[in-house]
C-alpha cells in the first residue's frame, strides 16, 4: 500500500502498488497504481505518492482498510 495524492490540496488516498491487489485475481501489473480504495477515481494519474500518510489521509480509505484488515493502516 502507497499513499496517493490525486490534486494539489487533497488528501491522500490508500492505493495498492504492484503486485498487490484486493485479492489475487486483481493484482496490479508493474509500474502501475490501482485506483484509491475508497472507490474514488484517479484519471489521469496521481500527482505524487508517498510512503507517510502525513496527518491528511482519506478517512474514506482508513474505513475501508480497517474493514478488510481489522486494524488502522
Amino acid at each position: 500500500m502507497i499513499y496517493a495524492q490525486i490534486k494539489s490540496g487533497q488528501r491522500l488516498h490508500l492505493a495498492y502498488e504492484a503486485g498487490e491487489g484486493k485479492d489475487d485475481k486483481r493484482l496490479v501489473r508493474a509500474g502501475f497504481l490501482s485506483d484509491p480504495i475508497c472507490g474514488r477515481k484517479a484519471a489521469p494519474g496521481y500527482r505524487m505518492t508517498c510512503n507517510l500518510p502525513l496527518a491528511n489521509e482519506c478517512r474514506a480509505c482508513l474505513r475501508v482498510w480497517s474493514a478488510r484488515y481489522g486494524r488502522v493502516a
